[in-house]
């Protein structure tokens, strides 16, 4: 097994329209609306320049103010309808001692609760002038990360210019059957909420007046490749017992079906069967993409890799592109 820190990348699928409409536009639209500029390659990079700007040269906090993020550097590359670049970011709010690893005694360092332990964080955002579907791309660490705050920081800045953003986690399909083929099912829970006030008061009078109960049933101690599992268990109704009393129906598919996968790297993840939510495992980066001698990527190393996953998601969801300028 490798030592250091593994990297991983964070794909959504975004769809972009007005604020105050239901209707969804092109990224032509927000560019021009957010840059006031009819040609395309000025557009673009007059979007990086404000969007680097938004920083102000400070730190973005989460709403806890627990991580923070800070621009390096953004780039724009309108012939590919991309914007990337750089962050660095972490933790902050707490005050951290610093120490040597080959010793428990303090060398007198400390991070202060105003002050900011960062890493180098790479992300992509391709915007299509043609279409309202686009692709956010965050790279992060196995062991920390500040996906959330850097997914909030951009639609946060998009929402300023009277637009909005939808994102949903994208898992390309070369990646889900690496990790199926490599894979077992280790646990399986059943997991129902929105019982009736007679359902709980008949598990026990004490949780019948509590709307928000939930009930859920976990089976473990199992470890079945994936295909054999699915062979022998119906993910509608996957265990033969009397679930009625839980209210638990299989034909009206009114509670969850969630199965954990687990990976020959011990690596977890989870479908939600129940409602034909497929496997979204981690995207483990390779090794190659770091700068040499450290545990960070290298900026043009992890642009040209996520740019070959890019052109596969193209293919994937079907995307044309029209000559739209």
């Amino acid at each position: 097994m490798e030592k250091g820190y593994t990297l991983k990348l964070t794909i959504y699928q975004i769809v972009i329209k007005k604020t105050a409409s239901k209707d969804y536009v092109t990224y032509k639209d927000l560019l021009k609306e957010v840059t006031s500029e009819a040609d395309k390659n000025t557009a673009f990079s007059k979007f990086k320049s404000l969007f680097k700007e938004s920083f102000n040269d400070k730190f973005i906090k989460n709403r806890e103010e627990t991580k923070a993020i800070a621009v390096q550097s953004v780039n724009s590359m309108p012939q590919m309808n991309i914007i990337d670049g750089m962050l660095v970011g972490g933790l902050t709010g707490v005050e951290q001692d610093v120490y040597n690893s080959s010793s428990s005694k303090s060398i007198g360092k400390s991070i202060s609760d105003d002050e900011v332990s960062t890493l180098p964080y790479y992300f992509k955002l391709w915007m299509p002038y043609d279409s309202s579907h686009g692709i956010l791309m965050v790279q992060s660490y196995t062991e920390v990360g500040v996906v959330s705050l850097i997914d909030q920081k951009i639609k946060s800045f998009i929402r300023g210019y009277g637009y909005s953003i939808a994102t949903t986690k994208h898992v390309p399909k070369e990646y889900k059957e690496k990790f199926k083929k490599k894979s077992i099912v280790q646990n399986l829970t059943l997991s129902k909420t929105k019982m009736s006030e007679s359902a709980r008061g008949a598990l026990n009078q004490l949780f019948a007046s509590f709307e928000g109960l939930k009930v859920e049933i976990k089976i473990s101690g199992f470890n079945v490749p994936i295909d054999k599992f699915w062979e022998e268990v119906d993910k509608n109704q996957p265990i033969d017992a009397d679930l009625s009393s839980f209210e638990m129906n299989a034909e009206e598919h009114d509670y969850d079906v969630i199965a954990t996968y687990k990976d020959e790297s011990g690596r977890q993840s989870q479908a939600r069967l129940s409602k034909n939510l497929d496997i979204l495992p981690n995207i483990i980066l390779p090794e190659s993409v770091k700068e040499k001698g450290k545990q960070y990527p290298n900026y043009e190393r992890i642009q040209n890799h996520t740019n070959d996953i890019l052109e596969k998601i193209k293919k994937e969801i079907g995307y044309t592109p029209n000559d739209v300028e």
